[in-house]
């Protein structure tokens, strides 16, 4: 049995790679600022505004992260015990395809096939309605429309981020990894700009450890 769409279940595929990136990236890439930012006060000289931002993306960045996690648990139950709603026809050349959506259904269609499409049409509507249940009663579209409603926060906090000045290195090297943690996601992390960012948070965050603070005050004194 062939099946000739996949756009339902490529969608999910695509939506679980992209989680585990964003997983494994924050697994590996401790954000510095977001202890700073904890701390900082009104009457602090650190009281940086991009350290403040960043360490608030961190914030919803990591509720966005649980979210997700809660997610993929929740959309493999329904897939092991429901399934991703689908439905078996037979095409007009003999062929039998499961198909994912009403539109691949619909598409389907031609007068040879119009009394199995019909019942494909029932079986798919039946399968809906067993995963609309089941979704109901554990909440995974409700944990969706949070995650979207996290991942809308998240964006428009880095909308802000160019227009943020940065007043402290520790600023600088929290704007530059909100950049990367967030961007290299969405593309390969070894292509360009990602590894040479890394690269730069790498010299900052080693320069920054190293200098001596009476050696800064003896250079500007």
């Amino acid at each position: 049995m062939a099946d000739s769409d996949s756009s339902m279940s490529s969608f999910f595929v695509t939506r679980r790679r992209l989680l585990a990136g964003t997983a494994t990236a924050a697994a590996a890439w401790p954000f510095q600022g977001k202890s700073r930012a904890a701390e900082l006060t009104d009457g602090s000289s650190a009281a940086d505004p991009a350290l403040r931002l960043c360490g608030d993306w961190q914030k919803i960045h990591d509720e966005t992260l649980t979210l997700c996690h809660e997610q993929q648990q929740l959309e493999t139950h329904l897939a092991r015990t429901v399934g991703f709603p689908c439905a078996e026809v037979r095409l007009a050349d003999g062929t039998n395809v499961t198909l994912h959506s009403i539109e691949s259904l619909n598409d389907a269609y031609s007068p040879e096939n119009e009394v199995e499409l019909g019942r494909a049409l029932a079986d798919f509507a039946a399968h809906q309605a067993r995963w609309d249940a089941a979704d109901a009663e554990i909440g995974y579209s409700r944990t969706d429309e949070l995650i979207r409603q996290s991942e809308t926060a998240e964006s428009a906090l880095l909308e802000d981020l160019p227009q943020t000045v940065a007043t402290s290195i520790e600023g600088i090297l929290a704007k530059l990894e909100v950049i990367l943690r967030d961007g290299e996601h969405w593309e390969h992390p070894d292509d360009f700009p990602w590894p040479h960012i890394r690269s730069v948070l790498d010299d900052l965050a080693r320069h920054t450890i190293n200098i001596d603070p009476a050696t800064i005050a003896g250079s500007i004194g």
